[in-house]
Order: C-alpha cells, then structure tokens, then sequence
C-alpha cells in the first residue's frame, strides 16, 4: 500500500470511496497507485480526487496515448535526486514526448507532490535546456513574463538541443503557461521501451497498447 492522504496509508478499496461514482478506470489506476513501490503521497482528498480525475480522462484517451508515449517520439527525461538538508527526494523520472509533427507533447510523471500524471498537452509545448545560472535566470523573466511585466526571455539556439545535467524549461506559445523542471536533464534510451511501459503501469495502470518504434 503506497498511497497516502493527509499521512494516512490507505488500501486502493479506502481510496477509491473518495471518488464520487468511481468506474473502472478510476479503480485501475488508484489499484495502480496502491499496488506500485512509489510511495504517493497527497496533502488532502481534495489533490488526491483532482490527481485521480486528471489522469481518468488521459485514459480515456487510449489512441493519443498509444501513438504519443512511444519509443521514436521520446525526447528527454528529468530526474529529481536527493539534495541533502532539503526537503527534495529522490524520485522515478518524468519522460518527455512529441510527436514526429511536432504537433502533440506530453509527458508521463511518475511522482511528484501532486501525484502521478500521464500528461497530453492541449497545445504543443516548447522546451528549452538551460545551464543552472541561466535557468535560475530566466525562471525570474518566465515569472515577469506571465505575470505581463515583461517580455518572453530570449532563448539561444543550443539551448533548444537537450542535454545530460541541463536545466530544463518549457511553455506553450504566448498562453504564458510554462513550467520549470525541478530536476536535471536525462537523454539515456537504454531500455527506453522497459521504462516507457513502467511508468504509463505506474501512472494508469495496466493497458493494452500496440506500439510500435
């Protein structure tokens, strides 16, 4: 049993009562939650039904996930590692994906203060891979930039290639959402097919999919 809400460890039976009307497809995947070795921990029943609802409709999208979260439309991961006197764990990587028409991104997240999500972008995203100094530079232009105090920041063209130990950034044309990873930048394909097929089990669970590189 892996899931816990408000510190309280619940079976997957406990945790799906918090669903109103729960289907099969929200009992796959807290079953999933409760049965993997990730320890998910949610604040209240309030993040824990909005993590749950997220990725019941990813799920429901089964052609999207079986063409987007596929070996030869992976780009890159990010992995968090502990930092000692921090609060920041080690967790499983988040991998990255877009499609060869650069028209659908995604992600799959396997852990994350705000649960697990397998993740397709309404819009296209942008990455960007950053230097630490220029990460924690440009972060401030992104937050100026959102808040419409400034402009988008400007972007290098190596700095649109991803990189082993780079900072990662994205967002999503000018709807001023965008994201800043908080850990390092991972391009390793060993076993990609293996760790492509845990992480949408860790996240949705057991699925059928035919995909192909």
């Amino acid at each position: 049993m892996t899931v816990f809400i408000d510190n309280e460890k619940m079976t997957d039976k406990r945790a799906t009562k918090f669903i109103s009307k729960p289907d099969d497809l929200v009992r796959q995947i807290v079953g999933a939650w409760c049965r993997s070795n990730i320890d998910h921990c949610f604040e209240n029943k309030k993040s824990f039904k909005k993590a749950v609802q997220r990725n019941r409709k990813t799920l429901k999208s089964r052609d999207t996930i079986e063409t987007l979260f596929t070996w030869s439309n992976y780009l890159f991961s990010t992995k968090v590692k502990d930092r000692k006197g921090t609060k920041v764990k080690d967790r499983k990587e988040t991998l990255y994906f877009e499609d060869q028409a650069a028209e659908q991104t995604g992600r799959l997240r396997q852990q994350h203060g705000e649960g697990p999500l397998a993740k397709i972008d309404k819009k296209p995203r942008t990455h960007r891979f950053l230097s630490e100094k220029r990460f924690e530079c440009v972060k401030e232009g992104m937050s100026k930039w959102h808040d419409n105090e400034g402009r988008l920041p400007r972007f290098y063209g190596y700095e649109k290639r991803a990189k082993d130990s780079k900072h990662h950034i994205e967002f999503s044309g000018e709807s001023k959402k965008w994201h800043g990873s908080e850990g390092s930048v991972k391009t390793s394909k060993h076993d990609l097919d293996g760790r492509i097929a845990s992480a949408l089990e860790n996240i949705l669970g057991k699925i059928s999919l035919n995909t192909h590189r």
